[in-house]
């Protein structure tokens, strides 16, 4: 009951946060099939709430353990399908408990449910898939071993964020083709080492299909310039914010391969032509990402004249649980993997009792019984206002067309490369 209705409140939520959500593969997913779902790790607790909300079955996760030490959050934590898994540096007295975990989640996959399990092992915002745990072969194994008539799937998944510590970027997910975890008991059985490295390869291997993987990570600063310049040229309109379509990851994971194979004088020679289109946006006292911005047009001015006032008041409204979430995330935490995630949670958590408030003291007379409503549609006009706002160059409609130009021009360049 609290899954599902967590599922509502925090999908709609997601959808506010995010610009576009893309997800495929979903016919993967299989309701009368136990389901072991391998996924990379980018970024703390968001990538568990995105599947929660967005795959079209309930889901078990395994979490860390140390999260459960806290007896108010312990139980909904366990009313959410999570289960405890400890490590090292728990200590070896938790450790012992991994053996009950391990038979739950045992437990989970031979009711033909699906069990997450973040295959790199821990969380590290790179685009860039890193190698996988023994962990997950282990579990494939023990299920068999104790079912074996079970026809247990591993579903490789990748999880991409274009902008994984900030509100208003997008994100693409997409569920590989299931791997039979049967074909692989027979060389578990053989050799116990080869037989894990065999699956956990197999499983890599699909798992980078749907991950943008650059192997040079030193590289990632002109990356993420060619893919902002790739973003561009195929802008999004919003809303929608959930689609459908692998485009934008192909063509992200295509430009992350060919990053990775520029030489050294062709990568030099982009870094320096980056630098100058950078120095030419500076002189329209711009930055380089306003690049893919819309330019100001008349209409847009009417627009975003028109549609102020409104925006404003659902600003004054949701400000601050939002200034406050922002606060807290900045003051909080350290790491920044989990920085996204506890700034969606505590804004949400904020607006919701900002919300009862205003319910309070609607049904105590103190202000109108539609407050509560107009509260909701101010503040999903200041959403979408924003991001109108967000995407406006204020800069003269010639120049932008010309740096865009000059942006395209260098994207070519690498890609004929």
């Amino acid at each position: 009951m609290i899954y599902k209705f967590l599922r509502v409140l925090v999908g709609f939520t997601l959808r506010i946060f995010f610009k576009k959500i893309f997800v495929t593969g979903t016919e993967h997913l299989d309701r009368n099939k136990a389901q072991l779902i391998a996924s990379n790790h980018p970024s703390g607790f968001m990538e568990p709430l995105l599947m929660a909300c967005f795959f079209p079955k309930p889901l078990h996760f395994l979490v860390r353990g140390d999260v459960f030490d806290n007896r108010l959050l312990a139980p909904l934590l366990r009313a959410t399908n999570q289960i405890p898994i400890f490590r090292f540096k728990d200590g070896f007295s938790k450790l012992r408990e991994n053996s009950q975990t391990i038979d739950e989640s045992l437990q989970v996959l031979a009711r033909k449910n699906s069990l997450l399990i973040f295959a790199e092992g821990n969380t590290q915002s790179i685009k860039k898939l890193r190698p996988l745990q023994r962990g997950l072969s282990r579990i494939a194994q023990q299920t068999l071993d104790k079912y074996p008539e079970l026809d247990l799937e591993i579903l490789p998944v990748g999880i991409n964020f274009t902008q994984p510590q900030h509100f208003n970027g997008e994100v693409m997910i997409r569920i590989g083709a299931p791997i039979r975890a049967a074909d692989y008991i027979r060389s578990l059985h053989e050799d116990k080492n080869q037989g894990h490295q065999h699956m956990l390869d197999d499983v890599f291997h699909s798992m980078k299909k749907n991950v943008i993987h650059l192997e040079d990570q030193h590289r990632l600063d002109i990356f993420e310039k060619l893919a902002a310049t790739s973003r561009m040229l195929h802008a999004h309109r919003y809303p929608p914010v959930f689609v459908a379509s692998s485009a934008m990851l192909e063509r992200e994971k295509d430009l992350a391969s060919k990053t990775d194979t520029l030489s050294e004088t062709t990568l030099e020679k982009v870094r320096s032509d980056f630098r100058v289109l950078a120095a030419s946006v500076r002189n329209e006292h711009s930055v380089i990402s306003a690049l893919s911005k819309q330019p100001l047009t008349i209409s847009r001015i009417m627009s975003l004249t028109l549609g102020f006032m409104p925006a404003l008041a659902g600003a004054l409204v949701h400000g601050i649980p939002v200034m406050g979430g922002y606060w807290f995330t900045r003051t909080m935490v350290k790491q920044k993997e989990f920085r996204t995630s506890i700034l969606m949670v505590s804004v949400l958590m904020l607006t919701v009792v900002t919300y009862l408030l205003i319910l309070g003291f609607s049904l105590a007379g103190l202000i109108p019984w539609y407050s509560l409503m107009l509260a909701a549609t101010l503040g999903l006009w200041w959403r979408y206002y924003f991001v109108q706002l967000a995407e406006t160059a204020f800069m003269p409609v010639a120049k932008l067309k010309a740096l865009k130009k000059g942006a395209k021009d260098i994207l070519e360049y690498v890609q004929k490369s």
